[in-house]
């Protein structure tokens, strides 16, 4: 048997409509069920509940899974060609019971030759947006890919390169010098 570490974590809100969130962690038992986790958080949600005043609005388990060895250690510098998180990958894709589309993004997007070719992302089935992208619409043993509704991914649509600013603006302000 192996553990995972989790996060539970809860959103209360008082009477007078402000928010608090709280975290408690514990290991998980990588042998065990969603079912026996969820049951197991089912009744910290109602001890938790007891011990309150406030009203929970939400609740969230969190995993954090072993990151693989082969990831790399440090991102790519943009001297040397590397993107930064502005730059992302926004992958479209239809969900089962949606007419609206869903897109993810890939923050910092590789300027790698197997990821973009000119301003064009790659998509062939062995480069890595392309992998991505069968992982994403194929159910799996445990996981089936989802938007944030829940509705499962059914299709990808398409993909681009979009910019999304990250960077805090610096306070404008004047300095006077005597």
């Amino acid at each position: 048997m192996a553990t995972v570490p989790v996060r539970v974590s809860a959103t209360i809100v008082d009477a007078w409509g402000i928010e608090s969130s709280t975290s408690f962690y514990a290991e998980a038992d990588d042998t065990q069920v969603i079912a026996d986790l969820d049951t197991e958080v089912g009744a910290w949600i109602s001890a938790l509940d007891n011990a309150s005043d406030g009203v929970i609005r939400s609740a969230r388990v969190t995993l954090f899974p072993t990151i693989p060895g082969d990831v790399k250690a440090s991102a790519v510098n943009p001297t040397a060609g590397g993107a930064l998180v502005e730059q992302v990958g926004a992958l479209g894709f239809n969900a089962a019971g949606s007419s609206k589309r869903y897109s993810a993004y890939i923050p910092a997007v590789s300027n790698g030759a197997t990821v973009l070719s000119g301003d064009r992302i790659v998509l062939s089935a062995v480069d890595p947006i392309g992998v991505l992208v069968k992982l994403l619409t194929t159910v799996g043993t445990v996981l089936t890919w989802c938007n944030e509704h829940y509705q499962e991914i059914s299709k990808f649509i398409d993909a681009l390169v979009a910019f999304h600013k990250k960077r805090k603006q610096l306070q404008r302000s004047s300095f006077e010098v005597a």
